[in-house]
């Protein structure tokens, strides 16, 4: 059975380094695979990847001492906890799932230890942004982190978008909530 899976494996990423461009983009017309075929084997790589990790125990994150209170100030201290493999990982998978992945247990971590609960400095500074759960406070820091890693626009903004429509959608009141953040800025 390990045979087979490292067969199943070599076989996942062969295809894959026949099927990007120079840029590590999927390209569909070199082997033409359907989107579905290239999201299956991008999610071989990156279990392989995890894998991988788990094996040689690089699957975990390095502590921060130093809470950090701006959000921009956390995705340094992110830079800060993760390893090369770490880093490699969360490029490899798809937008929004390194946050996915790990909310309940990174996120966690994240959400308790750097009081995003609402006693540090960092949930202070991230309300004032205009993010109004911790569970979402560690969504956007993890999601922008990924963009990061990977080199693309962080768009905090549209990430603000869709939080504030989820909230919205449950009856919470987001824009006086919003409105009253605005009013103790003045």
């Amino acid at each position: 059975m390990k045979h087979f899976k490292i067969l199943i494996g070599t076989v996942g990423v062969a295809a894959l380094l026949f099927s990007c461009n120079s840029k590590g983009q999927f390209n569909n017309q070199i082997v033409n695979l359907s989107k579905p075929q290239i999201d299956s084997l991008k999610r071989i790589e990156c279990d392989s990847l995890l894998s991988k990790m788990t094996e040689i125990n690089a699957d975990t994150f390095r502590k921060v001492f130093q809470i950090p209170t701006q959000f921009e100030e956390s995705l340094m201290k992110l830079d800060s906890m993760m390893n090369p493999k770490m880093e490699e990982w969360i490029k490899c998978l798809p937008d929004g799932e390194f946050s996915g992945y790990v909310h309940h247990g990174f996120g966690r971590y994240l959400r308790n230890n750097w009081g995003l609960w609402g006693n540090s400095e960092l949930a202070d500074n991230l309300s004032k942004m205009g993010i109004l759960h911790p569970d979402d406070m560690s969504g956007i820091i993890l999601d922008s982190y990924q963009r990061k890693l990977k080199g693309e626009e962080l768009k905090v903004e549209e990430q603000l978008k869709y939080y504030h429509d989820y909230w919205r959608n449950t009856g919470m009141p987001v824009d006086s909530i919003l409105n009253e953040l605005n009013k103790g800025e003045e």
